[in-house]
């Protein structure tokens, strides 16, 4: 009996320990910019990492297509971005949710 306790014990305790756990949620972000946009190589930085826009699209590519600047595995909340192909300079935030949001630099 003593055993039937103590095993139920452990696992109400494991139980309210998982489930009052907030799980950290992660998104990604690709910036992309049009095709005849005229920018050069663009620099996109974020949180202090950078990552490049090589290439240009007709239309949204898909979320980390090459040539994107690209991030991944953001913790969700909303974060700012700095950016430059050397002309023209771009700034602002963007919030990042569960899965892929496509960002149009113009």
């Amino acid at each position: 009996m003593k055993k039937i306790i103590n095993l139920s014990l452990a696992t109400l305790f494991l139980t309210l320990l998982f489930t009052c756990c907030t799980k950290i949620k992660y998104g990604d972000v690709t910036f992309w910019q049009k095709t005849g946009s005229g920018y050069g190589i663009t620099v996109v930085n974020i949180d202090g990492v950078s990552s490049n826009i090589t290439s240009e699209y007709g239309s949204s590519p898909d979320c980390g297509s090459s040539g994107c600047a690209v991030f991944n595995n953001l913790e969700t909340g909303t974060y700012n971005y700095g950016a430059s192909d050397g002309t023209s300079t771009w700034s602002g935030s963007v919030t990042i949710t569960e899965g892929c949001l496509k960002f149009e630099l113009y």
